[in-house]
């Protein structure tokens, strides 16, 4: 009996020994299998969830560039031009200036669209070549004239040539405005203007003080002549047309001389001065030198 049992045993032990074998070896062959499909590719190639990281990374790369880029850089020339435009429109909305005044330009083609567009009404007259224009809502009260126009536009072969100003509250861009004495006029120009005697005032009780705004004249006219276009030198070349000044002064004083340029000027001339500015005119040279409004 007791060889037969120790014989027994010996046999159960070696099957259960392989069926641990057999076990064992089952759960390594599943373990095998189990992998993943691709874990027999290159360790270093970039997985499935790299490449999307990596496609986000660069949609997101490209969406900061494009929403950091700039329209293209625009001219510092382009800026100024544009800035000195709308300074100049602003200007001319409220003081009258080299450039005109209000909507209104000197050279600026007119039509009678335009003055309706504007408001402006054209005094009665003839002459078509030359006329005033003037804005109803804009007068004021003269104590000698009554009723007046503040400003006046006029007009010379269809195109603005001149505004005169005639209402004290009109602001005029050298900061002289009428009623001003002659002394504030003179000091506004560095004592730089042309004198001429009124051709009715035989007194020399009116006036006029001449400013060249924007060139020099290379040849002074002689008595009774225009500036001739070939005797003027602009002095920008943005200016297309030459522009004066031309004060009117009342109650002045007879001097000896019918006119003084303004290089002749000495302390004797300028201390003769007297009276306060009537009107201003500011335009082309040829309306400056006409005597009589259009004639």
């Amino acid at each position: 009996m007791l060889d037969f049992t120790q014989g027994s045993s010996l046999a159960t032990i070696k099957t259960v020994l392989f069926t641990t074998v057999l076990l064992g070896t089952a759960q390594l062959l599943a373990g095998c299998d189990s992998q993943p499909a691709n874990s027999n590719k290159n360790d270093n190639a970039p997985s499935q969830t790299d490449n999307i990281d990596k496609n986000t990374a660069e949609k997101d790369k490209a969406s900061i560039n494009s929403s950091s880029i700039s329209p293209a850089p625009i001219s510092p020339a382009n800026v100024d031009k544009a800035q000195n435009n709308e300074a100049e429109k602003l200007s001319n909305d409220k003081t009258v200036n080299p450039s005109g005044y209000q909507k209104l330009s000197f050279g600026q083609i007119i039509t009678p669209e335009l003055l309706n567009e504007l408001g402006l009404s054209k005094e009665k007259t003839d002459n078509e070549q030359c006329y005033y224009v003037s804005n109803p809502a804009l007068s004021y009260v003269d104590k000698e004239y009554g009723k007046r126009a503040s400003v006046l536009y006029q007009i010379i072969d269809n195109k603005v040539a001149l505004i005169a100003i005639q209402d004290p509250n009109i602001p005029f861009y050298t900061d002289i405005h009428v009623g001003d004495s002659v002394t504030e006029v003179m000091k506004a120009h560095n004592n730089e203007l042309n004198y001429e005697v009124d051709k009715y005032a035989v007194d020399g009780d009116y006036y006029s003080l001449i400013a060249n705004v924007n060139f020099e004249v290379l040849k002074e006219p002689q008595l009774g002549e225009l500036l001739k276009a070939e005797n003027i030198k602009l002095n920008n070349e943005e200016d297309k047309l030459p522009i004066q000044i031309e004060y009117h002064i009342k109650g002045g004083q007879k001097l000896n001389d019918y006119r003084i340029n303004s290089t002749e000027w000495t302390a004797d001339k300028q201390s003769l001065l007297k009276g306060e500015v009537e009107s201003i005119d500011i335009g082309l040279p040829d309306a400056i030198y006409l005597v009589e409004g259009c004639s």
